[in-house]
């Protein structure tokens, strides 16, 4: 019986790790900052793209799945989730999302220059350079590394 109560609680741990965390556990000092990821749900109703910027979902998610996410479409708001990486996650499909490392994220607006702070924008799916104040609390995601473009830059997210 002890047996069996081992193996049954060995079962559930092992299962309860399926949307855990993709968290490296040493650093590889010659390939530049490890990235970090999250497995979600695409609650968006359109394919997420690599790049987009995405924001817990609190209307899909309750306690059975509270890894729903959707493209952010509100200025500087403080519950994004990541940036989709390393592909494009269809509607209603998993993927992962990056919280933490360097990765391309899609921008709007006029250049973003290199230590520019990232906040949520109001185009679906994008980061801008955060107003002035706004770059300093809980609202901001991450640092441009780069001068960027119009559409895309290189950053390092700080979630």
């Amino acid at each position: 019986m002890r047996k069996l109560f081992l193996l049954l609680a060995l079962l559930l741990v092992m299962a309860s790790g399926a949307m855990a965390a993709a968290i490296p556990q040493v650093t590889d000092p010659d390939n530049g900052p490890e990235v970090w990821l999250k497995d979600i749900y695409n609650a968006d109703g359109g394919a997420l793209a690599i790049g987009d910027v995405v924001v817990w979902d609190t209307v899909n998610s309750d306690g059975d799945n509270d890894n729903w996410v959707r493209r952010t479409t509100t200025a500087d708001t403080w519950i994004v989730a990541g940036v989709v990486y390393p592909s494009a996650i269809e509607a209603g499909q998993t993927g992962s999302i990056a919280f933490h490392g360097v990765v391309d994220v899609t921008v709007t607006g006029s250049v973003i220059g290199d230590g520019s702070s990232l906040c949520s924008s109001t185009t679906a799916g994008s980061a801008y350079g955060c107003a002035s104040g706004n770059g300093t609390g809980v609202n901001r995601f991450g640092f441009a590394v780069e001068t960027g473009s119009s559409t895309s830059i290189t950053s390092y997210l700080t979630l």
